[in-house]
């Protein structure tokens, strides 16, 4: 059952480290357990993002604190790093089976994302129209959006949302970011999948609510949403493993997932005429290099003191540079690991990389 926990699936989010896993796994076991001789350890996961990360140190964890500055990342942490009691996963389960018949059969509410990011006829597009969705999925997820805000009580929110939430983000014309739809190159206008229409069954399939899937470890969890330097202030001083990926570029995460806060949210207002995008999406440190360079020493500088041991995640593109990370990491016992992957190109702000990207990990503990 904890497979299917870790690998059921997920927001569809360019950085998540699923991939990393088995690595992530392989330093823990094979590092730092016997170093630390416990059964289990308390863990810190600073930018959780999709959770994936959170989800397999579970495992290893008597208590893990995860974090994400998102609003979207937090919710959908929580549905999964707190498992709700058996009564109210039946609960649970009565709203998801509730709102796949709405979806089946309708009857159908139009909301804000139907009036803004989608199109009024799927199948033909007019040149000012968003097309984020097709016009039977936005209605879709403004349906079941209703239906959250009606029926699904204060406690039970997070454990809804969440799944509808990840199939917002995989049913979408988009390629991993929500900072653009796809269109036709010449038209200009929307089209799903692009100009050679591809990826249609992702794009226009329909959109079906799955149930979570809860670890079968026993821990404990809490789930932060703030900034991860001042969540560090909070955290108790006999912590193992603190883990870190933050953000490595100028893209912040808070424009390019914005469509999940929108859904959260159920509001769209002070928003880009073009591209629909709200103006008051979180902007972060970590997305520009002076004040990620000094956010990240004091990060490092303040983390120390708390753990044992810091497993931080980055890459050769980031935009804090390796002679900076040598500056920074002057203080500490440093082991580096890399692993060379495969470039993902597909929005258009990412056409110009290279083909391989070496993720790097490295390994920091006092001197």
């Amino acid at each position: 059952m904890n497979e299917e926990y870790e690998n059921q699936r997920m927001l569809t989010c360019i950085g998540n480290k699923r991939k990393l896993l088995s690595n992530i796994k392989e330093l823990i076991e094979g590092e730092i357990f016997p170093l630390i001789q416990k059964d289990k350890l308390n863990i810190v996961d600073g930018f959780s993002g999709s959770s994936v990360v959170s989800r397999a140190l579970s495992q290893y964890s008597e208590t893990i604190y995860s974090n994400d500055i998102e609003k979207y990342s937090y919710i959908m942490t929580y549905c999964f790093l707190v498992k709700p009691s058996l009564l109210d996963q039946e609960r649970i389960k009565y709203h998801i089976d509730t709102m796949n018949k709405l979806a089946e059969n309708g009857p159908y509410y139009k909301g804000l994302i139907t009036e803004l990011y989608s199109p009024e006829d799927t199948e033909n597009p007019k040149k000012d129209e968003r097309c984020f969705y097709t016009k039977e999925n936005a209605l879709i997820i403004d349906t079941l959006r209703k239906y959250i805000n009606d029926n699904v009580p204060e406690e039970l929110f997070n454990y809804c949302i969440t799944p509808l939430l990840i199939k917002a983000s995989i049913h979408v014309n988009t390629s991993g970011v929500f900072r653009g739809f796809h269109k036709n190159k010449e038209t200009k206008i929307g089209a799903w999948g692009g100009t050679k229409g591809n990826d249609l069954d992702r794009i226009k399939g329909k959109i079906i609510l799955e149930m979570p899937i809860w670890s079968n470890y026993e821990f404990k969890s809490t789930v932060y949403n703030k900034d991860i330097n001042k969540v560090i202030d909070e955290l108790p001083e006999d912590i193992d493993i603190i883990y870190f990926d933050p953000p490595y570029n100028q893209h912040p995460y808070g424009s390019n997932y914005f469509m999940l806060n929108v859904i959260i949210e159920n509001r769209s207002e002070n928003r880009s005429r073009i591209s629909g995008i709200p103006k008051d999406w979180i902007r972060s440190d970590y997305n520009y290099d002076k004040s990620a360079i000094k956010s990240m020493r004091e990060l490092i500088n303040k983390s120390i003191e708390k753990t044992k041991y810091i497993i931080l995640s980055y890459n050769n593109e980031g935009i804090i540079p390796l002679d900076e990370w040598d500056k920074i990491f002057e203080p500490y016992n440093i082991t580096k690991y890399e692993y060379p992957y495969d470039t993902f190109k597909g929005s258009k702000n990412l056409k110009n990389r290279g083909n391989k990207v070496i993720e790097i990990m490295y390994l920091i503990s006092k001197k």
